[in-house]
């Protein structure tokens, strides 16, 4: 297969987009308190926003692991750890070294009160004072890059053993894959969570801590990888099952939103604090059938060439590690007008796009290797910005 999956490019983007209108969201729901946090709430915005937040990052994860296929399919040397590794860890810690200090610093203005200019705030306060919510250093949104990284080394191995020729793992799982069995992969990260709970009882997004979510956002990754490694011969029996898959997402999502409204607001369907095995298997059977659903839909009906999409698709990634510094500074500038919840949140929304758009065009024209501190390839200046190979299926 030599031809470019552009609809894997669209679900790249799209999850992106999504996660956005997500976080423009956050800090007007009612059963949240988030980085900043709104007087004026809206329990409508909060119920439509909990169906993506029940599947988004399962399926931002799931779109990571085919990335990998992808890049692994045409390195499978230790060079694809090195490469990895620079593509993650460089922007990490350069984020939170310095990309994320303006977001902790409007935070602490809006809900501490601090009133110390930004420099002296990045200077003196951010790395002295431990780390967040008590003290400031963080990486924040950028525990998604964090994680991905940790995967990526460590499944390695995993990679170069089910890539071997004839390998008797790839092949059961191509053979119950192109079947109805396939949406039975959602025990995966239920039987993991479930193990791991005991021992990591909560969420936390700190990665030693978080055995129990690890393993579930590893599960998404890996059977992203896996779907990519044999692309050819399951993409067909996913795209036959896609109105089963909506069935499945629609048929969960009725539940979990009955659900909902007989539980606590803190348990909403895209909640992560109700520990009960039913919430967890109708959340993951949720994520899985929409994984399953987007796929389907995207390869049967948007897999059509677009050179605009090889842009964007290497936009994103700069897009998405400022983005939420944007959105917190938005939120400082706005909240004040004192507007009602929903006409701010689609300023927010809007504001976020365009400035985390212009900031993804503006270091796309960097070039060299300072590139890399914003996730993008290093490439003479005469070439940056013309090709990206993530994504393409060889």
């Amino acid at each position: 297969m030599k031809d470019r999956l552009y609809y894997v490019d669209r679900l790249r983007i799209s999850a992106f987009a999504i996660l956005i209108l997500y976080h423009s969201s956050a800090a007007f729901f009612p059963d949240m308190g988030w980085l900043i946090h709104s007087a004026r709430t809206s329990q409508t915005l909060s119920l439509i926003m909990d169906f993506p937040r029940a599947w988004r990052l399962a399926l931002l994860f799931f779109v990571s692991g085919m990335g990998a296929a992808f890049s692994f399919r045409s390195d499978q040397s230790v060079a694809f750890v090195y490469k990895r590794t620079i593509r993650l860890l460089v922007p990490l810690l350069f984020a939170m070294a310095v990309l994320l200090v303006p977001q902790v610093w409007y935070e602490r203005m809006y809900e501490n009160g601090y009133d110390g200019s930004l420099p002296t705030f990045w200077l003196t306060r951010y790395f002295t004072e431990g780390r967040y919510p008590t003290g400031n250093f963080t990486w924040a949104h950028m525990w998604f890059v964090a994680y991905l990284l940790v995967m990526s080394v460590i499944c390695y191995p995993i990679f170069v053993y089910l890539s071997r020729p004839k390998n008797g793992i790839m092949a059961w799982f191509e053979r119950v894959a192109k079947t109805w069995a396939i949406y039975l992969f959602v025990l995966l990260p239920l039987a993991l969570n479930l193990a791991l709970s005991p021992i990591y009882p909560k969420e936390t997004n700190a990665l030693y801590n978080d055995g129990a979510w690890f393993a579930v956002w590893a599960s998404w990754f890996g059977l992203g990888f896996l779907i990519a490694r044999n692309h050819q011969t399951l993409i067909g029996p996913i795209i036959a099952k896609r109105f089963v898959s909506a069935a499945i997402a629609l048929a969960t999502t009725v539940f979990l939103y009955a659900f909902a409204w007989l539980a606590p607001a803190e348990q909403a369907i895209g909640s992560y604090a109700n520990d009960t095995p039913l919430f967890k298997a109708a959340i993951f059977l949720l994520a899985w059938s929409m994984i399953l659903t987007l796929v389907g839909f995207a390869a049967r009906h948007f897999n059509q060439p677009d050179a605009r999409l090889v842009t964007l698709n290497r936009l994103v990634f700069p897009l998405y590690i400022i983005h939420q510094t944007v959105v917190v500074a938005a939120l400082y500038y706005v909240l004040p007008l004192g507007l009602p919840a929903v006409p701010s949140f689609l300023i927010i929304a809007a504001a976020t796009f365009v400035v985390s758009g212009l900031f993804a065009i503006a270091v796309d024209f960097i070039p060299g290797r300072a590139r890399l501190l914003f996730g993008l390839d290093a490439k003479p200046a005469n070439t940056a910005g013309r090709r990206n190979t993530v994504g393409v299926e060889r």
